[in-house]
C-alpha cells in the first residue's frame, strides 16, 4: 500500500488508500501530521484557552500537528479538531485525551451520530470552495436536479466502472464533479496530465479506457486535490460526497445514485 504522505509513528491518525493489489477497499493505514505553533490562528468556536491548551499540547508531544479549527460539540469538554492535511479528531478542552471514531447521541426513540453532521460540514466547505475550473465537470443536458463531488483515480477500476456509466448518470440529471485523488505517487503523472490536458473531459476518458494521455507540464491541482481528500478522511477511489459534504459511497450505478440523491428514477 502506498501513501503520498509519511508515516508517523506517534500519531496513528486513521486514514486510508486503495489498494493496487487487491480492489478499492477502503483499509486503514497511519499517516503524518504536519507543522503547526501555538500562535497560529485557529478558526472554530472554541474557547482561546482551550485552542491554546490544545494546540500546546499537541506540540509538546512532538507531533507538530497543524490545526485548522476547532469546535465545540454537544458532549461537555470534548471538541472537534480540523488539521489541513489529515481528518478531524476530538480532543478533551485540556488537550490531553484524543479520541477518533463516532460520537453517538442516545435521544428519545434514536440515535443521532453527531459525527456525521461535522464531518458534512468541514467537507461542504472544503470541496465547494475549489473553482470550478480546477474540476473536470460532466453535466446533464438540463439544469442539474444534483451534483455529486466524486474524488477519482484515473487507474482504478471502479472509477473507471463508474465513468463507463457516466452517461447514465448525467441522463438521471445529476452533474458529476471530479477531483483528483492519485492512490500513490506512481499515480500521480497520469494524473497530472489529465488535468493539464487542453480538454480534460476527453483526457480523462481516455485515460479511464487505459490508454496514454500526453499533455505539457502546467501548475495542475492534483497535489492540493489530495491532500483536502486527505482532510476529509477519503479512504478509496471513487469517493462520492453530495453538494452538502455528505460521503455516499464509493462505486454504485446511475439507479442508486438517482435513489440516494432523492431523485425520481425516469
Amino acid at each position: 500500500m502506498k501513501l503520498l504522505l509519511p508515516v508517523a509513528a506517534t500519531l496513528l491518525l486513521t486514514i486510508s488508500g486503495c489498494s493496487k493489489a487487491s480492489s478499492d477497499t477502503p483499509s486503514t493505514t497511519p499517516a503524518s501530521v504536519a507543522a503547526t505553533t501555538t500562535t497560529q490562528t485557529i478558526a472554530g468556536n472554541a474557547p482561546e484557552s482551550v485552542r491554546k491548551a490544545i494546540a500546546a499540547r499537541i506540540q509538546k508531544a512532538g507531533l507538530d500537528a497543524k490545526i485548522a479549527a476547532i469546535i465545540s460539540t454537544e458532549m461537555p469538554n470534548l471538541y472537534w479538531v480540523t488539521f489541513n492535511d489529515v481528518p478531524p479528531v476530538y480532543m478533551s478542552g485540556d488537550g490531553q485525551f484524543l479520541l477518533q471514531g463516532d460520537l453517538v447521541k442516545l435521544g428519545d426513540n434514536e440515535v443521532i451520530k453527531i459525527s456525521d453532521s461535522l464531518k458534512a460540514q468541514e467537507t461542504k466547505r472544503l470541496i465547494t470552495a475549489i473553482p470550478e475550473k480546477d474540476l473536470i465537470i460532466f453535466s446533464p443536458a438540463s439544469k442539474p436536479k444534483a451534483v455529486i463531488y466524486a474524488f477519482t483515480d484515473v487507474d482504478c477500476g471502479y472509477c473507471r466502472k463508474l465513468h463507463g456509466e457516466i452517461e447514465q448518470i448525467n441522463a438521471k440529471g445529476i452533474e458529476v464533479r471530479y477531483l483528483a485523488w492519485p492512490r500513490s505517487a506512481g499515480d500521480v503523472a497520469i494524473n497530472q496530465a489529465v488535468w493539464c490536458s487542453e480538454d480534460r473531459k476527453s483526457a480523462i476518458t481516455t485515460a479511464k479506457h487505459g490508454l496514454p494521455v500526453q499533455a505539457p507540464d502546467c501548475k495542475s491541482p492534483v497535489l492540493e486535490q489530495r491532500r483536502i481528500g486527505m482532510q476529509i478522511g477519503v479512504n478509496g477511489t471513487p469517493a462520492i460526497y453530495n453538494s452538502d459534504g455528505k460521503y455516499l459511497g464509493g462505486y454504485m450505478p446511475a439507479n442508486d445514485l438517482a435513489k440516494i440523491l432523492n431523485i425520481d428514477a425516469k
